[in-house]
């Protein structure tokens, strides 16, 4: 067990089988590669992936299927192999941006989602195309 401290959720314990190494990082945080991936049941249908080295970085996930059920971007050839993943074992996450005090107006980044192998525990967020998908799509909207 390994234990991070966060500032969202205090200290917490996870597996080092939970950790989700993200292949050349997030944009923006290109130094931070490991993560824990959080779903807690008070937040469903979202998604917290907790930094394990930065205390203060968690983003928020969700779904892109939740609120756009035709999404279905074309993935990258070798991203099944770069994650060491099944075809069907690939999960893709859309990074949500809720601004400050008001929760109506939350995006999603549907232009760079996250791909997740969960057997693999790797990670890699895609870059997709802008003319297709946005990077602030409305997701109550």
């Amino acid at each position: 067990m390994i234990k991070i401290a966060t500032d969202r959720f205090g200290d917490m314990e996870f597996s080092e089988e939970s950790i989700l190494r993200v292949l050349g990082g997030i944009i923006g945080f290109p130094e931070l590669l490991d993560y824990v991936l959080i779903q807690r049941p008070n937040d469903a249908p979202f998604y917290w992936l907790q930094s394990i080295n930065d205390p203060a970085m968690a983003l928020v996930l969700l779904d892109p299927l939740v609120f756009k059920p035709d999404y279905r971007p074309i993935l990258p050839a070798g991203l099944v192999a770069e994650l060491k993943a099944h075809p069907d074992g690939i999960s893709l996450f859309a990074i949500v941006t809720i601004p400050k005090g008001r929760p109506q107006d939350m995006t999603a980044n549907l232009l760079g989602p996250l791909a997740i192998c969960p057997q693999s525990h790797l990670a890699r967020q895609l870059v997709l195309d802008e003319r297709i998908y946005a990077h602030r799509h409305p997701i109550l909207g």
